[in-house]
C-alpha cells in the first residue's frame, strides 16, 4: 500500500511551502519532493464563501445548523457558487507557477503508477490553516477527471502511538443518539441495527445523561466504532466541537474526556459524527488519541446523513476498507447535488499519521479464528472442484471448529479468552503477510489435528514461501505432535513471543532464529531444506536427546506492555513450557518478567538490551548486550576517530525503556557533550527541525535511537536532512530500510551503529542460514537462535528431568556455557549474560557493496 502525503504551511512571500511525500507502507520508503504553492486567490475565497452563504440559507439546512446569522437576501444560488468554486480552485491549482509545477507533476506520475497498478489511492492533507481545511480539494479536475478513485483524508494531530486492534465474537458498535429537533435520527438507528445481520453487537443510547454515557463508554469489553447522531457545530476555526447530548446538555469533548480515554483505550477504533459541522469534534479526539473520525465539515441535511451512513456501512460491513467505504459512500451522495449542491464535499475523514500505514477493515474486529476459517472455506468453494458432498463435510467440520475454538480452550494452550487469539502452535494464522492456500489449508487441517495432512501442506507452503519462519515453526510442531501422538518421540515445549500485530518483520526475524535452532533439533536442517524442495520425498525426523521433539508455542505481544503481560500470565499457566524466548523489547520484557520471576518460568530474551534488565530477577536472562556495552562500544569509536570532544544531540523516545536507556548511558559517557534532544515519537515531527535544531545548538554528532517501526521512519528523515552531521545510531536502526530509503546519506554521515552480532564473510552459521532463507540474517536472528541453542544445551544437562526449576538452575550455575553465534553464552545468578571483551557490541557503517553497488552494513574491524 503507498500513501500520498502533501503538508501545506503558511510561508513567506504568500507563497505555501509544500512537500509531496510518497511512503510505502510495505516497507516504509519515503519519497519527497518540495515546492511553493501560490497564495489562496481571493476569487477562490470569495467564491467558496459565497456559497456556503447560499448553502446555509437552504431550508433543509437551516432545520439542522446550530451555527447560523439570520435569514437574509442574497443574490446568488449554491449551485452557481459551487461551479465558481470549482473553476476558481482549478485555476489556482493548475496555475503554472515555476515552483508548483514540479509537485504537480510528481503527483501526477504518482497517481498514474498507483492507478495503473490497481493500488488503493489514498492521499493525506497535512494542513493548519482552517480555510484551507475546508475547501473541496477533490473538486481539482487531477482527481475529478483523471484520478477519480483517490480518497483525501485530512491530518488531525493526536497523542501516543497507534493503538492495536481489539478483537471480539462480534463488532461492537455504540450509537449516541443526542438532541434530535428538525430531524429523524429513527432512521439512522434502522441503519445500524441492520449491522447486527452483518455480526454487530448494537448499544444505544437514546439522549443519555452525561452519567449514563460515562458509564457506557466505560462497558467491557469495550467498542470499536461509535457513531453519533443529532446535533453539534465546531467553532470557525475548527478546534474545538459540541454536542447537544439531550435538551438541557451541550457537551464539548473536554467534558467527557475521561471516559472517551477510557473507550480509546478499550479499543475504539473510528468514530463516526452523523451531525453538522464537526471538524472541531475531531480535532479534540484526535488529542485524546483516537485515529480515525469521519465527520460532515458544514451543516447536513437530514436524508443526506442517513444515506451517507446507509452507503459507508453497506461497504465498511463487506470488508472494503475504510478508505474505499468511505469514497464509495460520497459517490453515492451525487443525486442530492441538484437540492443540496455541495453535499458531497461534506464527509471528511479526520486520520492521525500513526494509523496512515494501518488499514482498517470490518474483519478486523473480529476474532480471527471464526474469521479465517470462513476465508478458508471461501476460497476452497470458489475453486470449482470439490464435490458437493465433499463441500458439506468442511463445512460441517467448520461449524465444529468454530465451535469449539469459540468456547473450548485446545488442550496444549492454557490461556485467557481474550488472549488465546495472540497465541498459536499451528492452529491460527498470525502472520497474514505472503501467506499461501498451502499455508492456511495447512492451519485447519493442524486444528483438526490431522497432522500428517498439516505436514504435507506446510511444505508446500514453504516451497512457494521459503522465508516464512512462522511455517517453519508449524511444520516441526506438526512433526512433534505427530511422534508424539504415535509414541515414538517425547515432545518438549518451549515458547516464544513476538510483536507480529506492530512490528511483524522484526517478529519474523526472531522466529527465522528459533525455527532455524528447532529444525535442526527435530529433523536436521539438510534433511528439512531436502523436503521442502522436494514434497515427494519422504520426511522421516527422528530428533534429538534420544527422541525428544521441540515444540514451539508463538505469542503476539502485539508491541503493548498490556498485552504483554497477558501472553505472560497465559504461558504461564500452560505447565507443559519449560521455557519462553522473549520478548523483544525492553517494555515488553520488563511488563512480562515480573509474571515469569513470580511463577519461576525461564524467559531468555535475545534482543531487550535495557540497563533496566540488569539483576532483574532470577528467571529472566538475556543474550543481547545490555545499552551499557553498547554506549561504551560506540565512545571508544568516538575516540579513535578523535570526535569525543564534539557536541551531541539524540533523536530518541522519552519514556521507551530501551530508547531512554540507551541514551542514558550514552550520555553518562559525554555528560558536557550533550547539547539537544529530539523526541521522535511524537505526532508533527519534523525531522529538518530537528536538524535544524541540533545544529544550532552546535551539535556536530547526531544519535539515532528509535524504537518503533514509525519512529525508525523518522529516524531514516533526520538521515535524509543530517548534512554536516555525522551519525550514531543503536542497534534498532539495523533495517534494510535505512539501507534502502538513506543509503547514500547514510554513507556521507558515517552512519555508525552498534549492534549484538554481524555476520562475518566466513561465519559459518551466517553461510548456512542465507543458504536455508534465501537471505541474508540480522543479528535478531542470530540472538534467537543463541536463546534458543541455550535452552536446548540446558535440556541436555537435565537428564530428562525436564523441569522449570531444573532450567533455571542449570542455566545460572557456574560452569553452564554454550558456544553461540554471538561468543561464549554464560549467565550469573541474577541473568544478566557475563561478557567477554570480544563478544560484546560490533559497530558497522554504511558503505556501498563492492558487488552490487548497493548499500549495506559493513563490520568495522577491529
Amino acid at each position: 500500500m503507498k500513501i500520498i502525503k502533501i503538508k501545506l504551511i503558511d510561508s513567506v512571500n504568500d507563497k505555501f511551502h509544500v512537500t509531496l511525500t510518497l511512503i510505502d507502507t510495505k516497507d516504509t520508503n519515503f519519497h519527497s519532493i518540495d515546492g511553493f504553492l501560490p497564495c489562496l486567490p481571493s476569487q477562490l475565497e470569495k467564491s467558496f464563501t459565497e456559497w456556503k452563504e447560499a448553502y446555509y440559507e437552504l431550508e433543509d439546512v437551516r432545520k439542522v445548523a446550530t451555527r447560523l446569522s439570520p435569514k437574509s437576501v442574497i443574490n446568488h444560488s449554491s449551485a452557481e457558487q459551487k461551479e465558481q468554486v470549482k473553476i476558481t480552485l482549478n485555476q489556482w491549482l493548475d496555475s503554472g507557477d515555476s515552483s508548483w509545477q514540479p509537485i504537480r507533476d510528481e503527483l501526477i506520475s504518482v497517481l498514474s503508477s498507483l492507478q495503473s497498478s490497481g493500488e488503493e489511492i489514498r492521499l493525506f492533507l497535512d494542513i493548519q490553516n482552517p480555510n484551507l481545511r475546508r475547501i473541496p480539494w477533490q473538486e481539482w479536475s487531477l482527481f475529478e477527471s483523471r484520478f477519480p478513485q483517490t480518497e483525501i483524508a485530512i491530518r488531525v494531530k493526536g497523542r501516543g502511538r497507534f493503538q492495536g486492534v481489539h478483537k471480539f465474537s462480534k463488532v461492537r458498535i455504540i450509537l449516541i443518539v443526542g438532541k434530535s429537533d428538525g430531524i429523524n435520527t429513527e432512521l439512522d438507528l434502522e441503519v445500524i441495527q441492520k449491522l447486527k445481520e452483518k455480526g454487530a453487537e448494537v448499544k444505544c443510547l437514546n439522549q443519555p445523561t452525561r452519567e449514563i454515557l460515562s458509564n457506557a463508554l466505560r462497558e467491557e469489553p469495550g467498542y470499536h466504532i461509535l457513531v453519533f447522531a443529532g446535533h453539534s457545530c465546531s467553532k470557525e476555526d475548527g478546534s474545538i466541537g459540541w454536542i447537544d447530548l439531550n435538551e438541557e446538555d451541550r457537551l464539548s469533548i473536554e467534558e467527557f474526556k475521561n471516559s472517551l480515554k477510557y473507550a480509546i483505550d478499550k479499543g475504539l477504533q473510528l468514530a463516526i459524527f452523523n451531525s453538522c459541522d464537526g471538524l472541531g469534534l475531531a480535532n479534540q479526539l484526535a488529542n485524546l488519541g483516537l485515529s480515525r473520525i469521519i465527520v460532515m465539515r458544514e451543516p447536513v441535511p437530514d436524508m443526506v446523513a442517513v444515506k451517507f451512513l446507509e452507503y459507508f456501512f453497506t461497504e465498511f460491513a463487506n470488508n472494503k476498507s475504510l478508505f474505499e467505504s468511505l469514497q464509495i459512500a460520497k459517490g453515492r451522495l451525487e443525486h442530492f447535488e441538484k437540492p443540496y449542491p455541495g453535499a458531497m464535499w461534506l464527509p471528511t475523514l479526520c486520520i492521525q499519521e500513526t494509523a496512515l500505514s494501518h488499514s482498517l477493515r470490518w474483519e478486523q474486529f473480529i476474532h480471527p479464528n471464526i474469521w479465517e476459517k470462513f476465508k478458508l472455506l471461501l476460497k476452497l468453494a470458489n475453486m470449482g472442484c470439490l464435490q458437493i458432498t465433499v463441500a458439506g463435510i468442511l463445512l460441517g467440520l467448520l461449524v465444529i471448529n468454530v465451535v469449539k475454538n469459540q468456547f473450548i480452550s485446545t488442550p496444549d494452550i492454557s490461556s485467557p479468552p481474550e488472549i488465546s487469539q495472540n497465541i498459536s502452535q499451528g492452529e491460527k494464522l498470525l502472520i497474514s503477510s505472503k501467506t499461501t492456500l498451502a499455508k492456511e489449508m495447512g492451519i485447519q487441517e493442524f486444528d483438526s489435528e490431522k497432522f500428517a495432512r498439516a505436514i504435507a501442506q506446510f511444505r508446500q507452503s514453504l516451497q512457494e514461501n521459503k522465508n516464512d519462519p512462522e511455517t517453519l515453526i508449524y511444520l516441526n510442531n506438526a512433526i512433534a505432535q505427530q511422534k508424539s501422538n504415535s509414541n515414538i518421540g517425547e515432545k518438549i515445549e518451549i515458547a516464544v513471543s513476538v510483536p507480529i500485530g506492530q512490528e511483524s518483520d522484526i517478529a519474523q526475524e526472531i522466529l527465522r532464529g528459533v525455527a532455524q535452532a528447532q529444525s535442526e533439533f527435530n529433523c536436521g536442517l539438510n534433511k528439512i531444506s531436502l523436503a521442502i524442495t522436494n514434497i515427494q520425498n519422504s520426511l522421516n525426523c527422528s530428533g534429538s536427546l534420544n527422541g525428544k521433539f521441540l515444540k514451539v508455542t508463538i505469542a503476539d505481544d502485539e508491541y503493548l506492555p498490556k498485552t504483554a503481560e497477558k501472553i505472560a500470565q497465559a504461558l504461564v499457566e500452560n505447565e507443559k513450557i519449560i521455557a519462553v524466548i522473549g520478548h523483544s523489547s525492553s517494555d515488553m520484557t520488563l511488563q512480562a518478567g515480573d509474571i515469569y520471576n513470580e511463577a519461576k518460568l525461564v524467559a531468555i530474551s535475545p534482543t531487550s538490551t535495557s540497563i533496566s534488565l540488569k539483576n532483574f530477577g532470577k528467571f529472566v536472562f538475556r543474550v543481547a548486550p545490555s545499552d551499557d556495552l553498547a554506549a561504551q562500544t560506540l565512545w571508544n569509536y568516538l575516540n579513535q576517530q578523535n570526535w569525543a570532544e564534539q557536541k551531541i544531540a539524540v533523536a530518541y523516545i522519552p519514556g521507551n525503556n530501551y530508547s531512554e536507556s540507551l541514551a542514558k548511558e550514552f550520555e553518562k559517557l559525554l555528560p558536557a557533550n550533550f547539547v539537544h534532544k529530539c523526541d521522535i515519537s511524537v505526532g508533527n515531527f519534523s525531522a529538518s527541525d530537528c536538524v535544524e535544531s541540533a545544529k544550532n545548538q552546535g551539535a556536530e554528532i547526531m544519535f539515532l535511537i528509535p524504537a518503533t517501526d514509525r519512529t525508525l521512519g523518522n529516524a531514516i528523515g533526520i538521515i535524509n536532512n543530517a548534512k554536516g552531521l555525522k551519525l550514531l545510531g543503536g542497534d534498532s536502526a539495523y533495517n534494510p530500510r535505512v539501507l534502502k530509503d538513506a543509503g547514500k546519506q547514510g554513507e556521507q554521515a558515517n552512519f555508525t551503529l552498534a549492534i549484538p552480532w554481524h555476520r562475518y564473510p566466513n561465519s559459518e552459521f551466517a553461510q548456512t542460514a542465507k543458504k536455508f532463507w534465501n537471505a541474508e540474517v540480522s543479528w535478531r536472528t542470530a540472538t534467537s537462535y543463541d536463546a534458543t541453542k541455550t535452552i536446548i544445551k540446558a535440556m541436555d544437562k537435565m537428564m530428562g528431568n525436564y523441569s522449570r526449576k531444573q532450567l533455571q538452575s542449570i542455566l545460572s550455575s557456574r560452569d553452564f556455557y554454550v558456544k553461540g553465534v554471538t561468543g561464549k553464552i554464560r549467565f550469573g545468578k541474577s541473568g544478566d549474560r557475563q561478557f567477554l571483551d570480544k563478544d560484546k557490541s560490533v559497530l558497522v557503517q554504511v558503505k556501498p557493496s563492492t558487488k552490487s553497488g548497493k548499500y549495506e552494513f559493513v563490520i568495522l574491524e577491529r
